[in-house]
């Protein structure tokens, strides 16, 4: 057999590998991306984060796949390529280290989703209303209608509370009435919480008297609510009504 009909073997035989690892890249592609979204769409992530992560899937086991091409028809250069291609994602990784960071946080929080749009969260010495959850960012409206983005890498780093993650929330009313006077009765503080729309029944409002000190009575009343801060507001000029010689303040 001559050099060049060896030649030519060897890359037919080269060829055949190469068409079967594009036909193998291609199929099972499909299948990764089929599967993830999948996956994603039982968790109830987006459907653009959906469909996004989905074809970045695709793509991966794609470049894999030209990878395994460059393989078989490099043979000994494969090496070097993969060398290159390292140091050029080590240059990039380190020039975008930041960004990076924020865009697989941002992924983390479409796909885990510890808070939604809507949700009232507080993060990093803020607190505000999710408006929108992008990949690097998250932008929060706070309530004096301040706009904060966030990045999305706090969230991996910070504690974060998301207000509203239960339908009803804790609030703290105190009631100061001088003692010399009829005392407040828990009962007929509770009469008052009870005829305000939205106070939860469950758990129970709840009124403790906590001190006595210079003649006047301290109660702290507690409740759960829904709304907690309209909640408090209403109870608060409820019993200012109802006590006008009292003092009444939130926590």
């Amino acid at each position: 057999m001559s050099v060049d009909t060896a030649v030519l073997v060897e890359y037919g035989t080269r060829t055949v590998w190469a068409l079967v690892v594009v036909a193998v890249a291609l199929v099972a592609a499909r299948g990764v991306r089929r599967a993830t979204m999948r996956m994603l769409a039982r968790n109830r992530a987006q459907a653009n984060v959906t469909i996004l992560l989905g074809n970045l899937a695709q793509v991966a086991v794609i470049l894999l796949g030209v990878l395994g091409v460059l393989a078989i028809y490099t043979k000994d250069a494969f090496g070097w390529i993969l060398t290159s291609f390292s140091a050029v994602g080590l240059v990039v990784g380190l020039s975008l280290q930041d960004i990076l960071k924020n865009f697989f946080a941002g992924i983390w929080v479409l796909v885990e989703r510890p808070f939604r749009i809507g949700d009232t969260i507080a993060v990093a010495g803020e607190s505000g209303v999710v408006q929108e959850i992008a990949f690097r960012t998250t932008t929060l409206k706070t309530p004096d209608g301040r706009g904060v983005i966030v990045p999305n890498a706090v969230f991996m780093t910070s504690s974060v509370v998301n207000l509203t993650s239960f339908p009803t929330r804790r609030g703290t009313i105190w009631l100061i009435v001088d003692d010399h006077e009829k005392p407040a009765g828990a009962d007929e503080i509770l009469a008052v919480l009870a005829a305000l729309p939205g106070v939860a029944a469950d758990p129970k409002p709840t009124v403790e008297l906590r001190s006595v000190s210079g003649g006047r009575a301290h109660y702290q009343i507690g409740f759960w609510a829904g709304d907690r801060d309209a909640i408090a507001s209403a109870a608060i000029g409820a019993l200012r009504a109802r006590f006008p010689r009292g003092e009444v303040h939130g926590a």
